[in-house]
């Protein structure tokens, strides 16, 4: 045996004891350590937490905000036919769009199992498909994607889906897609505050309620009053921000015909920040979640235009949450009805459009970024079945976000950024 042919054994040696040193190297990663996973704001803070009494409801006909405020009267109620009439910032075209609204539609409602928040968010586009002109309606297609699974709602599990329903709407020569993403992701399994998808999962199988917060052992009703209190102008890591130290969110800018409305302040000493019950935040804004296969889809279009709209939370949080943070994403925050007063419990987006109150067919008022994030996909696609759609997309981008996340009014936006 010649000299080099015994260096290059004594190497395949020297590895093949390294490998077997190493008894955990071949060992298959756990799914759950490397995927995200997404959860709907209901999932968070359990079903009752954005909604309130409607017409059939024991406080009046039009219903109460928890402010107290008459929805009916103050113009608060976010009404598909005015949105229709005032919103839209281009006329339409005659090219094909769907809207894929990947969402939880685990469950249609029954007695035992509430209504899943995806059908809720179908509920809203729908009543802005309607009223769109007929030769429009079969223009703009909506399409759903199911993101509940027995896995537990793993990005790497719901991106063939995704690819399979954008690999369908090629077949039938469709190549203008919004992905409407009214979800958040956080990590599927954080070691650190000892969660597991899984164990949520399980346990909301017995109690359909049980919220992420109290999965990480936060006290629901404090998180829930910090987020309706109008002193609490954000929600910190390490603080809140009070009307004390930063102008009201709820800017002039951001109002309509009602500017004249002021949402009621409550009195009492200044609300605490409670890190423990707010650990959640900890998984909400975890930089793991920066990189995601559903990313990937995105920047990828292969031969579609392929634009994302995400709502973008409901935590009072400077920034939205993901995957609307992602850079590739327009993110888009909640106004009350066409008063436009911006929603007190609304992260910060992108852009702003109407996202409570809406009435739903339940006759429940009930309000979140999930629902603006499907006005602004709606006025998307209209202008997408142009030929050349009056607000630019480079790149998969929307013209409309100007990554300032400063709330803009969607119109106002269209006026500026799309000329």
């Amino acid at each position: 045996m010649n000299t080099t042919a015994k260096r290059i054994l004594v190497g395949l040696a020297v590895i093949l004891g390294l490998l077997l040193s190493a008894p955990g190297l071949f060992a298959q990663r756990d799914p759950l350590d490397q995927a995200n996973c997404a959860l709907t704001p209901d999932q968070i803070l359990g079903q009752a937490y954005s909604r309130t009494a409607g017409a059939a409801g024991e406080v009046g006909e039009g219903g109460l905000t928890p402010d107290g405020e008459d929805i009916m009267v103050s113009g608060l109620s976010a009404s598909a036919e005015w949105i229709m009439r005032t919103l839209p910032y281009s006329s339409t075209g005659s090219e094909r769009v769907a809207i894929l609204i990947v969402d939880d539609f685990s469950s249609q409602g029954d007695a035992e199992t509430p209504l899943s928040h995806g059908w809720l968010v179908h509920e809203v586009l729908e009543s802005l498909h309607t009223l769109l002109p007929p030769a429009m309606v079969e223009n703009i297609q909506l399409r759903q994607v199911n993101i509940a699974g027995e896995n537990g709602y793993r990005s790497d599990l719901i991106v063939p889906q995704v690819q399979a329903a954008l690999a369908e709407l090629r077949g039938l020569g469709i190549t203008r897609v919004i992905l409407n993403l009214s979800f958040v992701f956080i990590p599927c399994r954080d070691q650190a505050l000892g969660f597991d998808i899984q164990q949520f999962v399980a346990a909301r199988v017995d109690n359909p309620e049980r919220s992420l917060v109290e999965q990480l052992g936060g006290d629901v009703q404090y998180v829930r009053s910090i987020l309706r209190d109008s002193r609490v102008l954000y929600i910190d890591p390490s603080a809140l921000a009070t009307t004390d130290e930063e102008a009201p969110r709820d800017n002039p800018s951001l109002r309509g015909n009602q500017a004249g409305q002021v949402r009621p302040t409550p009195s009492g000493s200044r609300p605490e920040h409670r890190a423990q019950d707010l650990r959640v935040l900890q998984l909400l804004g975890n930089t793991r979640l920066q990189n995601d296969p559903l990313r990937d889809v995105i920047r990828q279009t292969r031969g579609m235009t392929i634009v994302a709209i995400a709502s973008s939370g409901n935590f009072k949080q400077r920034v939205p949450f993901y995957p609307a943070r992602w850079p590739e994403v327009l993110s888009v925050s909640a106004n009350e009805g066409d008063n436009l007063r911006f929603w007190i419990q609304s992260n910060n987006g992108d852009v702003s459009a109407p996202g409570a109150w809406f009435p739903f067919a339940d006759d429940v008022f009930r309000a979140g970024t999930s629902f603006a994030a499907p006005v602004v996909s709606m006025l998307v696609a209209m202008d997408m079945t142009q030929s050349q759609p009056q607000c630019r997309i480079r790149n998969g981008r929307l013209a409309l976000g100007s990554g300032n996340y400063g709330n803009q009014p969607v119109e106002a936006a269209a006026a500026q950024m799309c000329r």
